[in-house]
């Protein structure tokens, strides 16, 4: 039985993109959003891949360190383990591969549509998140979302609402108004992207934009999305405050482009909070529901530990942060 395990950094794209391949997997684990992860938070970032027989398992990872102890988190977004096969008692492989790394503790973010829980383990929380199904085309999300969703879509072609795909047009817009819109949605500095981080994403030949514009062909509002064969997410938007009800029109834009390419759906995220109103707004496209994995994973128990007790923090505690021991404004 020939089993192999090796770390790959965002510095060797060829090797990270000849890991993936075979591998069903979200673009958030692909190296174009993961390098692009890395400029935004100026974390050391790798994808491991891990080789047993012809089943390969990957998952991405940035690097922390507190007070000398490392700890691995999900890059960005929802990505997790995703493997080629079945891999029995990999979940007891990947602990025991972490501590031999050095690792205390990793938060991994769990994508639901990738992966199976033997290779994770028991997650310690989940979310929901929405994903519209995309293989009916446009036609087919409209005809699946409520009375009011297709009223706003009406309405908006009533207004002599546009789209916007010109590639150049929609970049600088974004550029320039993403960083404006972000702070008067209320969303804090580690929320956002940086400017070199959205060049490296703008960057990737997986990557969509799509804008739309009023009558006289003022650019309001973009999103900005990024895909694999298996499906896309909905990353990023940005919008004047006058093009605040084109929200309806961008996400169908999205429906339209992702569905031309053939993929097959399309992930909304989730609420800000569980049963939010950004959550409620999310339903009433109908789309099907599922939850991701928060895992709280702890390799080095006594470190861990000792960790805590010298934050003045329980180990034990399942809610909040992870690492329990990175104390407000302590995380890199």
């Amino acid at each position: 039985m020939s089993c192999s395990d090796r770390l790959i950094g965002v510095d060797d794209p060829a090797a990270w993109r000849a890991a993936l391949e075979g591998v069903p997997h979200s673009f958030y684990a692909s190296w174009d959003c993961c390098h692009a992860a890395a400029l935004n938070t100026g974390l050391p970032t790798q994808l491991y891949v891990g080789e047993r027989d012809g089943v390969r398992v990957v998952c991405p990872l940035s690097v922390r360190q507190h007070r000398g102890a490392i700890d691995w988190v999900t890059p960005t977004g929802f990505s997790g383990f995703a493997a080629n096969g079945t891999w029995p008692g990999f979940a007891e492989h990947w602990a025991a591969f972490a501590k031999a790394q050095g690792v205390v503790c990793g938060y991994i973010a769990q994508h639901p549509n990738f992966g199976d829980g033997a290779l994770a383990g028991q997650a310690a929380g989940e979310e929901t998140l929405f994903f519209l199904d995309l293989r009916q085309g446009l036609a087919g999300v409209l005809a699946q979302a409520e009375t009011a969703r297709r009223k706003d879509w009406q309405r908006w072609q009533d207004r002599g609402g546009q789209f916007v795909t010109d590639r150049d047009t929609l970049a600088a817009f974004l550029l320039a108004q993403y960083s404006p819109f972000m702070r008067r949605m209320g969303a804090g500095k580690a929320a956002q992207w940086c400017d070199e981080a959205l060049q490296a994403l703008l960057q990737s030949p997986a990557v969509g934009l799509m804008g739309t514009a009023d009558a006289q062909g003022q650019v309001l509002a973009v999103i900005l999305y990024g895909w694999t064969a298996w499906g896309a997410e909905g990353m990023l938007q940005a919008a004047l405050p006058e093009g605040r009800d084109h929200t309806v029109a961008l996400m169908l834009g999205g429906v339209r482009d992702l569905s031309a390419r053939g993929i097959p759906w399309f992930n909304l995220g989730g609420g800000v909070r569980s049963g939010d109103s950004v959550a409620a707004a999310k339903r009433r496209w109908r789309p099907r529901e599922a939850s991701f994995r928060r895992l709280k994973q702890t390799y080095d128990p006594a470190r861990y530990a000792a960790l805590c007790a010298e934050a003045g923090v329980a180990a034990d505690a399942t809610e909040g942060y992870f690492p329990a021991y990175y104390a407000t404004g302590s995380t890199p």
